[in-house]
C-alpha cells in the first residue's frame, strides 16, 4: 500500500538545477483517478458515507421542537452546532500537527458519534441547556477531522494532481449532502431519533475506516526544527497559529476566503427572501437551489480539468469573478429566465474557484504546519459563512435587493486580495516565513 507522501511543492516546481521548469501537460481525469492510493480512496469514501448521513444542520431544529423544545432554544442549539464547526477546525490543525493527522481524524469521528448519540439523549430529557451545550460540543469534536483529512490528501496526491483530487474530494462531499435531506425525510417517518443513530453510525464507521485503511500517517515521526541557533526542536513546537499570522501574504488570502464566503452564502441566506418579496413561489428558489446543487455535481470535475492548467491565483479569481457577477444579477428586474442564467453564472465561479481554494493552503503551508494552515482557511470560510447570513439580512431589510450589487462590489475586493496573497506555485515555497533559511524543517531521526 502506497502512502508515501508526495506533495512537496518545489519538486514538482523547479528542476534540479534550481531553474523553472515549463509546465507539463496538465493530468487527465482518468489518469488521476486511476493514480489515487488506497489511503485517499479511503478519505473520499468514508467522507461520502459520513456526509451522506450528516442530518444535524439540516434537521435539527426540527427535531428539537418535535421533542417539545421551544424554537428559541431550537435555534440556540443550531447557532451551538455553527461556533463549534470553527472551534473544531481551529483545534483540528493544531492537533493533528502535533499529534498526527490519523490519530486525529480517528478520535474526531468517534467522539462525534457519542456526542450525537448524547444529545439523542439530551433531547429525550427535553433539558435545552444541555441540548445547546451538547450540540457545541459534539460539533467541536466533530469539525477536528477536516483540517487533518486535507493535509493527509495534500501529502498523498502529487502536487500537479491535488486540484483534481480535490475536486474529487469535494464530490464525495456535495454527492452526500445532495442525498442527505431525502435519506433523513425517510429516516424522519420511522423515527426522529433514527436519524441521528444514522448519523452517530455514519461518525463511527468513517473513523474504523480510517483507523483500519490507513495503517500510518505520511510522516510516522515528526519533522523537527533546525533553528538559526543550531539547535532542534519538534516542529510543533514555537509554530502555532501566531505563525501563520505571521505569514502577511498567507493573512490576505485569508481575507480574500473570507469576503468570497460572506458573498457566496447570500444565495442561501438572502435570495429566497428577495424571490419572495418580488413575487417569485417557493418553488422558483428550490429550483434555483437544485439547478445550483446539480451543476456542481456534474460540472466541477470538467471545469477543474479545463482550470488546472492555470496558477491558483488566476483560477481562483476567475471563480469570485463569476460568483460576483451572477449574484449581482439577481438585483436587476428579472424573470425566470433571468434568474436561470445568473444562477448558471454564480455556478460557474463556484465550480472555477471552489477547488483551487482548498487546495491551495495545503501547499502554500510549511510541512510541519500544514494542518494549521488549512485549519485556518477553514476558519476564515466558515466566519464568513456565519457572518454572511446575519450582515445579508439585516442589509436585505434595508435595501433590499440592492444587497446583491454590494456583493459585486466585495468579490472586487476579495479578488484583490487573492491576487495579493497567493503565490504562484514554483515560488511560494521561498518566500513562506516557516521555510526561510534560518529556520529549515527536516524529518526526524529514526529511532
Amino acid at each position: 500500500m502506497n502512502i508515501a507522501g508526495n506533495g512537496a511543492p518545489t519538486e514538482a516546481a523547479v528542476d534540479s538545477g534550481g531553474e523553472s521548469m515549463k509546465p507539463a501537460a496538465p493530468p487527465t481525469v482518468i489518469s488521476t483517478v486511476r493514480s489515487i492510493t488506497a489511503p485517499v480512496w479511503v478519505l473520499l469514501v468514508g467522507t461520502f458515507v459520513n456526509t451522506l448521513g450528516s442530518f444535524l444542520m439540516l434537521y435539527l431544529t426540527l427535531y428539537l421542537t418535535q421533542k417539545g423544545l421551544s424554537p428559541y432554544y431550537a435555534g440556540l442549539a443550531l447557532g451551538a452546532w455553527g461556533v463549534g464547526r470553527i472551534v473544531g477546525a481551529f483545534v483540528g490543525g493544531s492537533i493533528a500537527d502535533r499529534l498526527g493527522y490519523r490519530i486525529t481524524m480517528v478520535v474526531s469521528m468517534m467522539a462525534t458519534a457519542v456526542f450525537i448519540v448524547g444529545l439523542v439523549a439530551a433531547a429525550n430529557q427535553r433539558n435545552p441547556w444541555l441540548v445547546v451545550v451538547t450540540s457545541l460540543v459534539a460539533a467541536s469534536v466533530g469539525g477536528i477531522w477536516r483540517p487533518p483529512a486535507q493535509a493527509m490528501l495534500t501529502e498523498l496526491t502529487p502536487p500537479e494532481r491535488l486540484v483534481m483530487v480535490t475536486a474529487v474530494w469535494r464530490l464525495s462531499f456535495n454527492a452526500g449532502m445532495f442525498a442527505a435531506p431525502v435519506l433523513g425525510a425517510l429516516l424522519s417517518r420511522y423515527s426522529w431519533d433514527l436519524l441521528f443513530w444514522v448519523e452517530a453510525g455514519s461518525s463511527a464507521i468513517f473513523g474504523l475506516f480510517i483507523l483500519i485503511g490507513i495503517p500510518r500517517d505520511p510522516h510516522p515521526t515528526p519533522p523537527v526544527v533546525t533553528t538559526s541557533t543550531g539547535t532542534s526542536e519538534p516542529a510543533g513546537k514555537g509554530t502555532g497559529y501566531l505563525r501563520v499570522l505571521a505569514d502577511g501574504t498567507f493573512v490576505l488570502f485569508l481575507v480574500a476566503l473570507l469576503v468570497n464566503a460572506i458573498v457566496y452564502v447570500q444565495a442561501p441566506a438572502v435570495l429566497a427572501l428577495h424571490l419572495h418579496d418580488i413575487g417569485h413561489p417557493t418553488e422558483v428558489f428550490g429550483a434555483v437551489a437544485s439547478l445550483n446543487a446539480l451543476m456542481v455535481i456534474i460540472l466541477e470535475i470538467p471545469v477543474t480539468k479545463a482550470m488546472q492548467r492555470f496558477q491558483a491565483r488566476t483560477a481562483i479569481a476567475i471563480g469570485m469573478a463569476l460568483t460576483g457577477i451572477g449574484l449581482s444579477f439577481y438585483s436587476l428586474p428579472l424573470g425566470l429566465v433571468g434568474l436561470v442564467l445568473a444562477t448558471i453564472v454564480w455556478t460557474m465561479g463556484e465550480v472555477t474557484a471552489s477547488p483551487s481554494m482548498m487546495a491551495y493552503p495545503g501547499l502554500a503551508a510549511p510541512p510541519a504546519m500544514r494542518g494549521r494552515y488549512i485549519a485556518a482557511a477553514t476558519v476564515a470560510n466558515q466566519a464568513g459563512y456565519s457572518i454572511g447570513p446575519v450582515v445579508g439580512t439585516a442589509v436585505w431589510a434595508g435595501l433590499g435587493g440592492h444587497v446583491f450589487w454590494i456583493c459585486g462590489v466585495l468579490s472586487v475586493v476579495a479578488i484583490a486580495a487573492v491576487l495579493a496573497g497567493t503565490r504562484t506555485l514554483r515560488n511560494f515555497h521561498d518566500t513562506t516565513p516557516a521555510s526561510d533559511d534560518t529556520d529549515s524543517v527536516t524529518p526526524a531521526p529514526s529511532a
